[in-house]
């Protein structure tokens, strides 16, 4: 009784500063904050690290496959369970498996190029129950005045951490021979993760009540034309996601040779977003996001073009400046305004859940099906066939806001 007193409180609370951030808002900041840290100390450079040991490009494709396979299929078992447990005990799983998964490399060592698979599952598996935690606790904690103030303060924290760790993990592997320094390197991220899911233990308890109600959702997305379009966005953004994810940070290492330019790069473009991310969630207004997403994508695209045209550290640079000064204009409306339609009615509430695997289905199938198109490129191309992928791929943001200004009648348009 205790215990939900102090969660009407604290809603209660929430409501009457409608633009401020809650304790547990800010703690879902803090371990956002850590997560992206050990992320970017050593995910940054996990790709290269298996570049390094075998110069495979069909490999690291297989690596990532393998992982948005197996966070798809973690985010369908992560719903089931959350109707079942404390969502934050997901988060804190996710978290514990991201550990293990630095734990696994650092006891391959050298023939990590031999478990690829079982590396690219383990990664997805944790990323999958963290990724499904930190979307439903943000729904929860978050409320539709001050949602665009946290993905800005988010945006803004995780870029800072974007910023300083790649440059330092950057600056002290380029100084070791071979990969010498990426078992120290994967150890501190090991550590980030543990303090994570100590801090986890400050949050609410969360008790989710009723039935797991997917083929509801999945009804609502075939005969809802507001969920349909959404499907269909995600599936367009999770095609951005698929090559860009991992190709530009190797084409980095590629054409530089060391990890500090790759470091530097991640500093710099972090560094950009962090500005971006803070004016564009400070001054971002319910009736711009639309027209904001459109400028977003428009311009995220353009910046492709030098790329395109070449690939030099210099026109991955634009690229990675350009989609960082960009990026938020899109990416902080496209996650308001799907966790707005969740938020219409008491009914789509109860089924917040189920909404949340929906929407990573639909990232991680257009994640697959770019790197399937990758692969198959690539086996009967060759590395040609890079520059135009990206192209396309990176042009899909085009396509997910045209069908997002399409979503009309939720409460807050």
């Amino acid at each position: 009784m205790l215990q939900k007193n102090n969660q009407k409180l604290h809603h209660r609370m929430s409501l009457e500063h409608p633009r401020h951030l809650n304790k547990d808002a800010k703690l879902l900041l803090l371990i956002s904050s850590l997560f992206t840290l050990a992320n970017a100390l050593s995910s940054t450079f996990v790709n290269v690290y298996l570049w390094k040991l075998k110069k495979d490009f069909l490999l690291i494709g297989w690596f990532n496959l393998y992982q948005f396979l197996a966070m798809m299929i973690t985010f369908v078992i992560a719903g089931r369970l959350a109707k079942k447990m404390d969502r934050v005990l997901l988060l804190r799983l996710g978290v514990a498996i991201l550990a293990i998964f630095y734990l696994v490399v650092l006891l391959f060592n050298k023939q990590a190029t031999n478990y690829y698979w079982i590396l690219g599952w383990i990664l997805g598996i944790g990323q999958g129950f963290y990724w499904f935690a930190y979307h439903v606790l943000y729904f929860e904690i978050t409320e539709p005045d001050n949602r665009d103030i946290f993905n800005g303060m988010n945006g803004l924290v995780t870029s800072l951490g974007s910023m300083i760790a790649p440059l330092l993990s950057g600056w002290f592997l380029s100084t070791k021979v071979g990969t010498a320094g990426y078992q120290k390197v994967f150890l501190i991220s090991l550590i980030v993760f543990f303090v994570a899911v100590i801090l986890s233990f400050m949050f609410y308890k969360r008790k989710s009540e009723g039935k797991y109600m997917f083929k509801e959702v999945v009804y609502q997305t075939i005969h809802n034309q507001n969920w349909r379009r959404i499907f269909l966005a995600m599936i367009s953004q999770g095609g951005r996601e698929g090559a860009i994810v991992f190709l530009i940070g190797l084409l980095i290492y590629i054409s530089t040779g060391n990890e500090f330019s790759l470091g530097t790069y991640t500093a710099v473009i972090s560094g950009v977003s962090l500005i971006t991310y803070y004016f564009v969630g400070r001054w971002m207004r319910k009736n711009w996001r639309k027209q904001a997403m459109m400028i977003g994508s428009l311009m995220m695209s353009l910046v492709l073009f030098p790329l395109f045209l070449k690939t030099s550290f210099t026109t991955l640079m634009v690229y990675g400046v350009g989609t960082s000064i960009f990026a938020p204009l899109y990416f902080i409306p496209l996650t308001t305004i799907v966790f707005d339609l969740i938020g219409e009615n008491e009914k789509s509430v109860s089924l917040r859940g189920e909404y949340i695997v929906l929407r990573e289905i639909g990232l991680n199938i257009g994640r697959i099906l770019t790197i399937a198109i990758y692969l198959f490129l690539m086996h009967s191309i060759g590395k040609e066939a890079i520059r135009y992928l990206l192209l396309i791929s990176g042009s899909l943001p085009i396509l997910a806001t045209l069908l997002m200004r399409q979503v009309t009648h939720y409460r807050l348009k």
